[in-house]
């Protein structure tokens, strides 16, 4: 039996062919800011050769055919990042779409990083539209410049005299145009840009998660002269309307390559045993059995586990099915049991001063809040405190595509290649040099497109286990979990605890509101520099206690308590679960004082307009003011990502089975300059889907740290038979463009609850709102 020692990380191609080139892109040229000099400046091309590409910059190639090839930082998650990014090139290229291609960029932070990510080359957090569309507009921008300096060098003409549209330069004072294709031979990259300048954009307000937008490099600044003007929204001719997604018809045809699909010369397919906790090691294990079957090459020990080696998928799960392993007892995560953990968040959250936490936000007095808020101590008067507890379990991320990937290690070379779905390159690229103790810069990644993962890729997985293989195996390896190991070993949404409590007077106003959130922490397992500058808190833990409302003294604490299973971001991060008890808690109270929760809304918002103007646009949409027989509608309003968005959910209750229906759903959003309206509306629907399903279903369960679910037929998701008609009304305004991917998710859990209240009588306390939770109520009420 092989052995690895622990080196752990804490043209048009068929569907099935092997993906033959994916980072492979033209970027002979480094982005070239503004003129600046050293790493930004671009180098010199020369005039280009007949029949050879040119490319502009990092980001930009054309073809002699007229094929415009976009190089894209963002991952293809099924959101369509690839079209929205390629269309922030097309926009200032003046491109004709049907000519636009794609190209993922290869794992390179200080050349994609994102601008609004901390430089970070990450697809998530609702922040890959924002951080690239001034970078792209500009490399678009760049390219334009270049092809109509080649014209006007050819015609002997001004180049204020030529316009450009649909991959054309126009003289119109000669009716003379030319193809881009053909300014190739005269065109010139220079070895410095000039200034370029968007004067009609609004800037980029701060975020609640990332703060402080980074510096745009076509913002207008003091002494700029002679820059050129990008184009203003009014111009717009692909943004800002809907056109054909690039990844849409190969996903429809089955052209489409996902890292599940891709194939390679001499790959072997391996599976990999776990205990059941997958933590475990392995103790003795017998393969004699395994190695009869046909087609198995070899069994491998891991430090964690058993790899089964074989010619291909079926001969490696053939003899897994085949192995006997004895598991070494007494790993730590063998004492996580759901129920227990909830239970120690619940009384953590409920005891100020033994568990005090840290405080990661203060609005207002703080000696005045806790004299409004502490009812034994203070007891102020014409003042009572309201307060909400919700609890929320693990949950899985549920991608369609499990795990998978595939590396191959060139062990001369000191060098290693890998194919995986991925929403963060670099993590991949250094996990596995960890592994083969290699440099990471050698390790090159090829990006798949991902079959979904909602916040699951931001970490490594199945490209760890080929590490631990290749190093004894010199073949490529390609690793695929099953639905059952993906479910085993993902790192779930995190459990959370949060308790709301708020001082109102007597007539329904707050005056005070305190936020406590418990919770485990991704940033302190995998980036304790990021935890200790959040003041030792994880903010994907409490950013959602943030809100609009004004409430003069505000207060949010975190405690995290480190558990002994892994968890890790999800789709909405913890600000689905905290809004779920702040907008229960907002319909709490008016309910309390008698008042309409629209109305109550719209009076504690008044000063923010983005945020009334979507409530009063659901508001009609919806027909909040006409009553159903049977049913009731139930409203939230959430900002997130500087995007506002107001939802009413129309639900009825099976009293006889507690089961939820949700019926229609009204969503209105202010995107901010919404850029492609069809992919918002489409984000808003998928997220809304997927949080219906967290709400009312979804929850991972765990005993002595064995997780109790194994497939979709225990761990249950939101069939198209319950999935409600959705209306969604997309508002573009003046401002900045906002994130959307996240916020569909994170709106639907409250405002099904607050229409479950009014059938109810009660609000529900946790996530997912069972129908033995409702059983549970109406039993209640039939004692009393």
């Amino acid at each position: 039996m092989a052995e690895v020692a622990s080196l752990g990380f804490c043209s048009r191609l068929s569907r099935r062919a092997f993906l033959l080139q994916t980072g492979a892109a033209s970027c002979g040229v480094l982005f070239a800011f503004h003129g600046e000099s050293g790493a930004a400046r671009a180098t010199v091309l020369g005039q280009a050769s007949v029949g050879v590409p040119l490319s502009f910059n990092s980001w930009v190639t054309l073809h002699p055919t007229g094929r415009i090839e976009v190089v894209v930082p963002g991952i293809e998650l099924g959101q369509g990042s690839h079209s929205t990014l390629a269309m922030f090139v097309a926009e200032e290229l003046d491109a004709d779409w049907s000519h636009v291609t794609v190209v993922a960029a290869p794992a390179d932070e200080a050349r994609f990083g994102n601008p609004m990510f901390w430089g970070l080359q990450i697809t998530a957090g609702s922040r890959t539209c924002l951080g690239y569309f001034d970078v792209l507009r500009l490399a678009g921008a760049q390219a334009r410049y270049v092809l109509l300096t080649a014209a006007a060098r050819l015609w002997n003409c001004p180049i204020s005299e030529l316009q450009t549209a649909e991959s054309f330069v126009l003289h119109q004072p000669s009716a003379r145009r030319a193809p881009y294709s053909e300014l190739i031979r005269a065109a010139h990259v220079p070895e410095k840009f000039p200034d370029f300048v968007a004067p009609a954009d609004r800037p980029q307000l701060p975020d609640d998660f990332f703060g402080d937008p980074a510096p745009s490099p076509i913002a207008p600044r003091p002494g700029l002269k002679n820059a050129i003007r990008l184009k203003s929204p009014n111009q717009y001719r692909l943004l800002c309307r809907d056109k054909p997604r690039i990844d849409i018809p190969p996903k429809v045809n089955g052209n489409a390559v996902y890292g599940i699909d891709i194939r390679i010369p001499e790959m072997a397919h391996a599976m990999i045993e776990t205990g059941s906790v997958p933590s475990d090691i392995p103790d003795t294990i017998d393969d004699a059995a395994v190695r009869r079957i046909p087609g198995v090459l070899e069994v491998v020990r891991l430090p964690y586990g058993v790899a089964v080696v074989g010619s291909d998928f079926f001969a490696a799960r053939a003899g897994r099915q085949k192995l006997r392993v004895t598991w070494r007892p007494g790993t730590k995560a063998h004492t996580y049991n759901s129920a227990q953990t909830l239970d120690e968040f619940s009384r953590i959250a409920g005891d100020p001063t033994g568990n005090p936490g840290i405080r990661v936000f203060q609005h207002g007095d703080p000696v005045r809040g806790r004299a409004l808020l502490s009812r034994q101590e203070y007891g102020v008067a014409g003042t009572e405190v309201v307060s909400f507890e919700a609890r929320s379990e693990l949950v899985y991320h549920a991608p369609l595509e499990p795990q998978n990937a595939i590396l191959l290690f060139n062990k001369n070379a000191q060098s290693a290649e890998a194919w995986v779905g991925t929403q963060w390159p670099k993590m991949e690229q250094e996990a596995v040099a960890r592994v083969l103790g290699i440099k990471a810069a050698d390790v090159k990644i090829n990006s798949a497109l991902v079959g979904g993962s909602f916040g699951r890729r931001q970490e490594p997985g199945a490209i760890i286990d080929a590490a631990h293989i290749v190093r004894v195996i010199p073949r490529p390896i390609k690793v695929t979990w099953t639905r059952e190991d993906d479910l085993k070993r993902n790192p779930f949404r995190q459990a959370l605890v949060c308790r709301i409590d708020a001082a109102v007077d007597a007539s329904g106003v707050i005056k005070a509101i305190r936020h406590r959130v418990v919770a485990d922490s991704w940033f302190a397992r995998l980036f304790p520099d990021f935890f200790a500058q959040y003041k030792q808190s994880d903010p994907g833990n409490w950013v959602g206690a943030l809100n609009s409302y004004d409430i003069p003294i505000q207060t949010i604490e975190a405690i995290t308590v480190r558990k002994t299973v892994d968890v890790c971001y999800m789709r909405g991060i913890g600000v689905a679960q905290v809004k779920f008890s702040q907008e229960s808690l907002i319909d709490q109270i008016s309910s309390r004082h008698g008042q309409d929760p629209l109305q109550y809304r719209l009076r504690m918002l008044r000063k923010v307009p983005r945020a009334t103007r979507v409530l009063k646009a659901v508001s009609q949409m919806a027909d909040w003011s006409r009553r159903r027989d049977g049913r009731a509608l139930g409203l939230a309003c959430i900002p997130y990502s500087n995007s506002y968005s107001a939802l009413i959910a129309e639900v009825s209750l099976d009293r006889g089975t507690g089961q939820i229906h949700v019926h229609h759903v009204w969503s209105c959003i202010d995107a901010g300059l919404a850029l492609q309206p069809d992919i918002i509306s489409a984000q808003l629907e998928g997220g809304i889907i997927q949080g219906l399903s967290i709400a009312l279903m979804e929850r991972a369960t765990l005993k002595d740290g064995v997780v109790q679910e194994s497939n979709f037929h225990e761990y249950p998701v939101l069939r198209m038979s319950h999935a409600p008609k959705i209306d969604i009304q997309v508002l573009s305004t003046d401002n900045a463009p906002t994130g959307i991917g996240e916020i569909g998710v994170i709106q639907i859990a409250p405002a099904v609850n607050n229409a479950v209240a009014i059938l109810l009588g009660t609000h529900l306390k946790s996530l997912p709102m069972l129908p033995e939770q409702v059983l549970r109520v109406l039993k209640d009420q039939q004692r009393l």
